[in-house]
């Protein structure tokens, strides 16, 4: 049985089908197809006009001869209002479109209206929609397709008004919506014909704080090609021969995009400048040399650690199923800033930078500093003496087992006032959806007797998380191999919140926003309605104690990375960390300062200027105090390299025995890391090489 939909759209093709018709070419008024364009004119074939071309564009193969690539940032077209066609009876609209992405709020193929009398709009919706308006006797009418436009997917669009049946559009070749109207078309008067950028700023559909998110002009993202006026109103059997005519062969040059995070598979340990490749429009918006971006690779798995000018430098995770992960940042909100105040914000990382402090075999230290600042670049909490807002300063120290120190200290005239310090945040590029990347079961906590309660969003987001008791083992359960942790120390009392807010059942069990990453304009949140560009998911705050704190400063820190384990597994780590083994030196020429959990290493120093000889010491490892991987940072080594033997077994410099130099302006200092788990004491020797 048909749908009154298909009845509809089935009549709709009859009563165009049956419209006496003249032959196309004389009734042709419009055609750009794109075989005569440069960076900044197209010319139209009719009149011979040449319309101006504003911003980011290429050339690329059409449907037939050549086509053009807008940014879907900064690219469209304009005819002048004195040059725009003159329609003032039956009209049709024809176009080829492939779409890079779907637009944030409507945004047209042509544009020559102003509402709500004069003029007609046909473009694409949020969601992927052909729509098509017109004035009819002054009075605004419209139609939307049902049918959802494929992305990177060759699609012919057309649009018909008749003053006796009304409106009608088709999609590839096929009625896609009619609506009856009798009238005359009032047509716009002195207003430019637009395409590719609609005429009205206007805050993207599915804004969630609109004070706190800018009205902006919305761009298309994509390929148009062969687009034509007529005067006149096109058969059904018009349409679908157009389209059969033209029908292209090859598929658009609108490649998947991906999150970019460096080469794929494992690579040499450390930290490295880059200048990560998204694609190729977003890419041209950034106006950055060769050194944007740093990427900490590691040689014993396929993940990475990521700071990327799209996240606005909030360092990522990302496992070997390319899912990136990060723990949020300081956030605030209210005293002098609309929305949130935070890094997030910063759409052009003006106030957020990041630079590699330390990178050898043995680990990497890189600087994160980012001020927290609103859509409109307005601080929170400036002082009115020093003129200083919110700054932050975040210490990463990670090591070759994919796991590392997250040092947050937040600089603040009021640093005990609410500000958030993390968010379980996954990220997603163009494709993904939280209901892929992420296990239903999406949180397992753990405490330091193993014990471990997971939690499901199966039928709703769990309530806030109460078992097990005293947890401080936080597992993120992505559909990969490699999973993120944070474990936090036991006497910083952490608990937990479920992300429950804004969250549409509908499209997704999690709650799922496209405002961030890579977006370029001024958004406090909007929701994601498809996976057409790259968005991000939450599902939990963790709240914990301070590490440090002064009258203008507050320091907290966490262990964090990426495992292959289950949580309960974690829980030597995190006793290696927050129960450090003591460490007992027999070398007189070395003193200790003890275990650093801000760095996840012993701190010696060295006071044989530089030119030690033996350095011996025993670590008193235990089941409540076991050694995992430990590092030592030795002050003052100077240059030489050491040997290692432990409890009396020599290793030599490789996967199990990692070193490098740190020089600084007091002298050189020695890393070093060590691939080793016991629960008995263990003594080590370091030799200074001659």
């Amino acid at each position: 049985m048909k749908t009154i939909s298909q009845i509809i759209l089935g009549l709709c093709a009859i009563v165009f089908l049956n419209i006496n018709i003249f032959a196309a070419d004389d009734s042709l008024i419009a055609l750009w197809n794109f075989d005569d364009v440069n960076k900044k004119s197209v010319l139209e074939k009719i009149s011979g006009q040449n319309d101006t071309i504003t911003g980011n564009n290429k050339i690329v193969d059409g449907v037939s001869g050549k086509a053009i690539m807008l940014d879907g940032f900064t690219s469209f077209i304009t005819r002048t209002p004195e040059q725009a066609p003159k329609i003032d009876g039956p009209f049709s609209l024809e176009a080829w479109i492939a779409l890079g992405a779907y637009p944030t709020n409507w945004c047209p193929i042509l544009d020559n209206h102003k509402l709500p009398d004069m003029g007609y709009f046909f473009g694409i919706d949020a969601k992927g929609h052909l729509g098509f308006s017109l004035s009819v006797d002054s009075q605004w009418q419209s139609i939307v397709s049902q049918q959802t436009i494929p992305l990177r997917q060759w699609t012919h669009i057309a649009a018909l008004f008749s003053p006796q049946n009304g409106l009608a559009i088709y999609i590839n070749g096929k009625p896609a919506g009619f609506k009856e109207v009798t009238g005359k078309f009032s047509p716009a008067v002195n207003l430019p014909l637009l395409i590719g950028r609609h005429s009205i700023e206007q805050k993207p559909e599915g804004t969630i704080r609109p004070p706190a998110t800018a009205a902006v002009y919305t761009y298309f993202d994509g390929i148009i090609d062969e687009i034509k006026i007529y005067s006149r109103t096109l058969s059904s059997a018009d349409i679908l021969g157009l389209f059969e005519k033209t029908k292209p062969s090859a598929k658009p040059d609108i490649p998947q995009r991906t999150l970019p995070a460096g080469p794929a598979g494992t690579g040499p340990f450390g930290a490295f400048y880059s200048k990560l490749k998204y694609y190729e429009q977003w890419d041209s918006f950034w106006p950055v040399g060769d050194f944007a971006d740093v990427v900490v690779r590691f040689d014993t798995a396929p993940c990475r650690f990521v700071f990327w000018r799209g996240t606005n430098y909030i360092p990522n995770w990302v496992t070997e199923k390319g899912i990136w992960y990060n723990n949020e940042f300081n956030e605030t909100w209210g005293h002098g800033a609309i929305g949130c105040a935070e890094p997030m914000s910063d759409k052009q990382c003006r106030h957020s930078h990041v630079r590699i402090i330390e990178s050898s075999d043995a680990r990497v230290v890189v600087h994160w500093r980012y001020a927290l600042v609103d859509n409109y670049y307005n601080f929170a909490r400036v002082d009115e003496l020093t003129g200083w807002g919110d700054w932050t300063d975040e210490i990463y120290t990670i090591y070759p087992d994919m796991a590392g120190i997250r040092q947050i200290t937040l600089h603040s005239n009021a640093p005990a006032e609410p500000h958030e310090w993390q968010e379980s945040i996954i990220v997603m590029g163009p494709g993904q959806t939280p209901d892929e990347v992420i296990k239903t079961e999406a949180l397992t906590l753990a405490n330091m007797e193993g014990q471990t309660h997971t939690y499901s969003w199966e039928k709703a987001p769990p309530p806030n998380p109460r078992e097990p008791k005293n947890a401080n083992i936080h597992l993120i359960n992505t559909n990969s191999v490699y999973k993120p942790f944070v474990i936090l120390l036991p006497q910083s009392e952490p608990s937990y919140d479920i992300y429950s807010g804004e969250l549409r059942r509908d499209v997704s069990k999690f709650p799922w926003w496209n405002h961030w990453p890579t977006a370029t304009k001024p958004s406090d949140g909007r929701y994601a309605m498809a996976s057409d560009q790259a968005s991000h998911s939450s599902l939990t705050h963790i709240f914990w104690k301070p590490y440090s704190q002064t009258k203008i400063s507050m320091t907290k820190i966490m262990l964090n990375g990426l495992t292959d384990t289950t949580a309960d597994q974690l829980v030597p780590l995190a006793k290696s960390w927050s129960s450090p083994a003591e460490i007992k030196l027999s070398s007189g020429s070395f003193s200790s300062s003890g275990y650093d959990p801000a760095q996840r290493a012993y701190i010696l120093s060295c006071s044989a200027n530089g030119k030690p000889k033996q350095l011996k010491f025993e670590l008193k490892s235990s089941e409540q105090s076991p050694v995992i991987n430990p590092a030592f940072v030795i002050k003052n080594w100077g240059e030489s390299n050491p040997s290692l033997k432990i409890n009396g077994k020599k290793f030599d410099q490789g996967p199990e025995f990692r070193f490098g130099h740190r020089r600084t302006i007091e002298g050189t200092d020695l890393i070093v890391w060590i691939k080793q788990q016991t629960t008995k004491p263990v003594q080590i020797v370091l030799s200074a090489s001659d």
